[in-house]
């Protein structure tokens, strides 16, 4: 059995709102992008190929949706309801439950403060490329987690946050400048996670 791997995106992500169909509790967007070489270690470039989490596509609601991994201390805010292949790679909607952890990170992801996800993963079947990039063909998807930050850094960016409650501005873009101070500001939110490294 593979161990579960660990890869962060930076995905444009929305929230539903309810003029859209949603009820401002489902996250959407890429969760892993397809056909992208990521350096991942002095060791290691991979990149997934479409398909890879084929197998997965008709029973999301078994992919968990986390707040920072679970292996690493993380809490489960919710679960997938639908998994789609699409050009850009992976896309997903996730339902966040009502709880506690859940309404901390819809406001979070609202305020644009964590903007990027990761994703956990077991490798079932890799090929290396003429570059020696190792290209993902197959892999079982175990948990999208929204995190601080990933390994795929800007690479997958939240591009708006809707929620029911701003109806009058239900398009209202979220401002991606000042990515410093919202790493500042959601680094003392979390500080009081032992898995966070005190910068």
């Amino acid at each position: 059995m593979s161990a579960d791997l660990i890869r962060s995106f930076t995905p444009d992500l929305q929230i539903r709102s309810a003029a859209k169909g949603g009820d401002g509790r489902t996250v959407e967007g890429i969760a892993v992008p397809y056909a992208r070489p990521q350096r991942i270690d002095s060791t290691l470039v991979e990149q997934f190929a479409r398909g890879a989490f084929a197998h997965q596509l008709r029973a999301p609601n078994r992919v968990r949706f986390t707040r920072e991994h679970m292996v690493h201390g993380g809490a489960l805010i919710g679960r997938a309801i639908e998994l789609r292949d699409d050009a850009a790679g992976l896309w997903g909607a996730w339902r966040v439950s009502a709880t506690p952890a859940g309404d901390e990170t819809l406001t979070l992801l609202e305020d644009g403060v964590l903007d990027e996800l990761s994703i956990g993963f077991r490798a079932r079947q890799d090929r290396r490329l003429e570059d020696g990039t190792i290209e993902r063909v197959r892999a079982d998807l175990v948990e999208v987690s929204v995190v601080l930050a990933g390994a795929y850094g800007r690479g997958a960016l939240v591009s708006a946050v809707r929620e029911a409650v701003h109806d009058e501005l239900p398009d209202a873009p979220v401002c991606t400048c000042g990515a410093a101070n919202r790493a500042a500001q959601a680094a003392q939110i979390l500080a009081g996670l032992p898995t966070l490294p005190v910068a």
